[in-house]
C-alpha cells in the first residue's frame, strides 16, 4: 500500500510540474538586419512575383537562429508593392536541409507601400502565445505573391547584413548567399520560474525520503 501511495506521490508531483507557469521576460530581438529607426534600402528587393506576372513565379526565404529559448511575440519585414493584387503571404517555416520546410505559422500582408516611396514603413505580424522558437535551430520567413498578377518586393536591408536565403521559381528551392531582405524577429525568453524548481525540488526530496523509510520498514 505504501509503494503504491509512494507511486501516486510521484504521478501527482510530475502532473504538478507540468502546471507550473512559465516565466517570460520582456521582448527581445532574436534577429535583426533593420537600419536605425527600422529602417532599409528603399531602392533595391527580393522580387516577389506571380505567375502572371515579369520574371515569372518567385518566393524568397530568408533564414533565422535564435540563440535562445523564446515565445514568438512579433515579426516585422519590409515590404513594397509594384503591381497587381497588392498582397503577400508569409509563413514561419522550419528549415529541412538549409532550406525551408514546414510551415507552423502563416499570414497575409495587404494594402504594401509603394516600392521606392519609403524606408521606414513596416509590416508587422504578432502572436499570441504557443511558437516557442529552440535555441540553435533554424527557421525560415517565406515570402510568396498573393495573387497571380501580384508583383511585390522584399526591401533588402540597408546595413549590408549578407547571408544564406533561398528563392524558390516553382518548382524546389535553390539557397545562395544574398543580401538578405529586411526584418526583425521578436519573443520574450523562456525561462522556469525560481518558486517551480523550488517546489520541484522540495517534492523530490519528499518523495525519496518517503521511499528510504519504506525500505527501512521491510528490512
Amino acid at each position: 500500500m505504501k509503494n503504491n501511495n509512494i507511486s501516486r506521490s510521484a504521478v501527482m508531483l510530475l502532473g504538478l510540474m507540468a502546471s507550473f507557469p512559465i516565466a517570460s521576460k520582456a521582448d527581445s530581438i532574436i534577429f535583426s538586419d533593420f537600419g536605425a529607426g527600422h529602417s532599409y534600402n528603399s531602392e533595391a528587393g527580393l522580387t516577389i512575383a506571380g505567375t502572371q506576372s515579369m520574371p515569372r513565379f518567385v518566393e524568397w526565404g530568408e533564414p533565422f537562429t535564435p540563440n535562445a529559448r523564446f515565445d514568438l511575440t512579433e515579426i516585422e519585414m519590409a515590404l513594397g508593392w509594384a503591381a497587381g493584387v497588392n498582397e503577400v503571404t508569409v509563413s514561419l517555416d522550419t528549415n529541412n536541409g538549409g532550406a525551408p520546410g514546414k510551415a507552423l505559422a502563416s499570414w497575409s500582408f495587404v494594402g504594401l507601400p509603394q516600392v521606392g516611396t519609403t524606408n521606414s514603413i513596416v509590416q508587422t505580424m504578432a502572436f499570441a502565445h504557443g511558437i516557442v522558437l529552440q535555441p540553435g535551430q533554424t527557421y525560415w520567413l517565406v515570402t510568396a505573391p498573393f495573387a497571380a498578377n501580384t508583383q511585390a518586393v522584399w526591401n533588402l536591408n540597408s546595413t549590408g547584413v549578407t547571408g544564406l536565403g533561398a528563392v524558390n521559381f516553382g518548382n524546389v528551392w535553390l539557397p545562395m548567399q544574398v543580401r538578405s531582405g529586411a526584418f526583425e524577429v521578436l519573443g520574450k525568453s523562456v525561462v522556469p520560474e525560481p518558486n517551480t524548481w523550488f517546489l520541484f525540488v522540495t517534492g523530490l526530496i519528499g518523495i525519496l525520503g518517503a521511499i528510504r523509510k519504506e525500505k527501512a520498514a521491510t528490512r
